[in-house]
């Protein structure tokens, strides 16, 4: 395939530009998609441009909406329109729409039934009015598509007071969507995305939310009240410009995602326009100038190592507004790559996570190619200067001073963290998070997972000890236990102190006879301790038992504490086995 970008600027420019795509256009091709990613907001003159192009080129697909700046050849054009001809050798492009909200969710669940129906279906491209309408009853229905199907597109923008739109040939919706498909035996297609927004703070919670959009309370507080008390951020005309730089990160599964407010509503309530639910934990974030730059130049490695005959470049408009000047950074690596075309857009929408979905403060890269990979390694150009012009020094080293007290904040979390599960004096897990693990054990040996041992171990005759040599001595007694348990068990097995001189180990995949050897190594290896102050030694009692499917955590505990009672009570120094529970009749 080939791709070839014109600049729009005045009405003889789309004269000039039939004339330029004629003179190098291929003779012979299965499909022409041509877009237009236009910053003007006439409509009629949107449609005289559109009905030119299709007059000229009656066999092409054309889909374009507005947007704040188009993206050419990895530059802005600003106050023009971008034309690009994609043409492909072997591939089938369609386009169809959508502008009836209230069948929305139906015309995804067709749309879907269709593509699955489309013979090599490498991607699907939507583009819509995302400020408008709620696309997601739409877009979920997507995830039922093969993963290997590229899901990418973006939502119409503009600064000025009007709607923002998408259009076809002869077609212009303020309320709609364009889906289009991308099929060929030999289209292949690549996706990058990049972010460089970083989290600040810690996590919150959503408590209250009314529909999907509008976030009523954050940990029982007015919402906006967390832009207020951590930023100064108040309600008012400026609120989205001013949050642009502070989006709220959305915790989905062992990722975060961002969410860009829009503005505020009644009661202190915040606008999104893509999807957040009660109970999610979320945070606040922040922009790095060089993290977007750096991060953009690493996806861009990416692609070119797929290497691409077209791009497709969609970017949050936050990053041309945070950005500024400096925006052109995080484009230029792209000319290197293959001819581009794109647009500056309302919300981004991708697969992740399973789910398709609009997502925001993204640089979504997409690149095309039919055929198979040239061999030839592609560089990557583009270097970042030692200082960004268009962003404020104050503004750089805010962001390294809240870079690295967020890392420290982090740092002190986790550590405080483990310090809660931690027994400070043996440093191995507590009774807290031992009673935990072996709850949790318990419940899976109810699934008939593989097999659960535990071991409950007491230190025989403690108080003794403690009397005799004080309690500095019986303390390194413990200490030396623990570290003779830890080196008896393997990566996985918990060790945790019970309380006083008890030692509880859970073992998983192991059967209570192989506990039970575990056990007598250990109860060897304690008894050959020679730590006490007149080289006497010390010895331990161990009760074993295998967890048992469908036993209550309570019944199982009897079992084994039942077994080391019984060790105590025999002498000291061995190990006993429970017997298996007995089973009703």
């Amino acid at each position: 395939m080939r791709q070839f970008s014109y600049t729009i600027r005045r009405a003889a420019d789309v004269s000039a530009c039939i004339s330029r795509f004629r003179a190098v256009a291929p003779k012979a091709y299965s499909s022409l998609l041509i877009t237009v990613f236009t910053t003007s907001v006439n409509q009629a003159q949107i449609l005289h441009l559109t009905g030119r192009l299709g007059d000229a080129f009656p066999d092409a697909a054309i889909a374009g909406c507005m947007t704040t700046d188009a993206i050419r050849h990895g530059g802005i054009n600003v106050n023009a329109a971008v034309v690009s001809f994609a043409v492909f050798e072997t591939s089938k492009v369609k386009i169809v729409t959508f502008d009836n909200p209230e069948t929305l969710a139906e015309d995804g669940k067709k749309f879907c039934a269709r593509a699955n129906r489309i013979k090599n279906l490498a991607a699907v491209g939507i583009f819509g009015t995302l400020h408008a309408l709620d696309i997601q009853p739409f877009l979920d229905h997507l995830a039922a598509l093969d993963d290997r199907v590229v899901i990418f597109g973006g939502g119409a923008n503009t600064v000025k007071n009007v709607p923002a739109c998408v259009f076809t040939k002869d077609e212009i919706m303020e309320e709609g969507l364009l889906a289009v498909t991308y099929a060929g035996p030999d289209l292949h297609v690549h996706a990058s995305l990049n972010f460089g927004w970083k989290p600040l703070g810690r996590e919150f919670t959503i408590t209250k939310m009314t529909g999907a959009h509008v976030v009523e309370e954050i940990d029982h507080q007015p919402a906006a009240k967390i832009y207020e008390q951590y930023l100064d951020i108040r309600p008012g005309k400026t609120f989205a410009r001013d949050t642009l730089a502070f989006p709220l990160f959305v915790r989905r599964g062992s990722s975060y995602i961002a969410r860009h407010t829009i503005g505020c509503g009644p009661h202190g309530s915040l606008l999104f326009i893509a999807d957040l639910y009660e109970g999610e934990t979320i945070r606040l974030a922040y922009g790095d100038p060089r993290e977007m730059i750096e991060d953009a130049k690493a996806g861009y490695a990416d692609m070119a190592e797929f290497r691409p005959e077209a791009l497709s470049i969609l970017s949050c408009y936050a990053h041309r507004m945070f950005l500024h000047g400096d925006v052109k950074f995080e484009l230029e690596p792209a000319r290197g790559i293959a001819p581009s075309q794109g647009f500056y857009s309302y919300g981004e929408i991708f697969r992740f996570a399973g789910r398709v979905g609009i997502h925001n403060m993204m640089l979504l890269t997409v690149g095309f190619r039919e055929g198979k990979k040239p061999l030839t390694p592609l560089p990557v150009r583009g270097e970042m200067p030692t200082r960004l012009k268009d962003s404020l020094l104050l503004v750089e080293r805010l962001v390294r001073f809240v870079s690295a007290t967020t890392a420290e904040l982090e740092t002190a979390n986790e550590e405080l963290n483990r310090l809660a599960r931690t027994d400070r004096l043996t440093q191995i897990s507590n009774r807290g998070e031992t009673e935990a693990i072996l709850k949790e054990a318990v419940a899976r040996a109810e699934k008939n997972d593989p097999p659960i041992s535990v071991l409950m171990l007491d230190i025989d005759n403690f108080k003794k000890i403690n009397d005799i040599y004080g309690h500095d001595v019986g303390d390194h007694v413990l200490t030396e236990t623990s570290k003779i348990l830890r080196a008896y068990v393997r990566h996985g097995d918990t060790v945790g102190r019970w309380g006083g001189e008890e030692f509880l180990l859970i073992l998983p995949n192991a059967n209570e006879t192989q506990a039970a050897q575990v056990a007598d190594r250990i109860r060897k290896a304690v008894a050959a301790l020679q730590i006490l102050p007149d080289s006497r030694t010390f010895t331990a009692s161990f009760g074993v038992a295998r967890i048992a499917s469908g036993e209550s955590f309570a019944a199982f505990y009897q079992r084994v504490d039942g077994a080391l009672y019984e060790a105590k009570h025999s002498g000291k120094n061995c190990v006993c086995v429970a017997n298996a529970p007995q089973h009703k009749k």
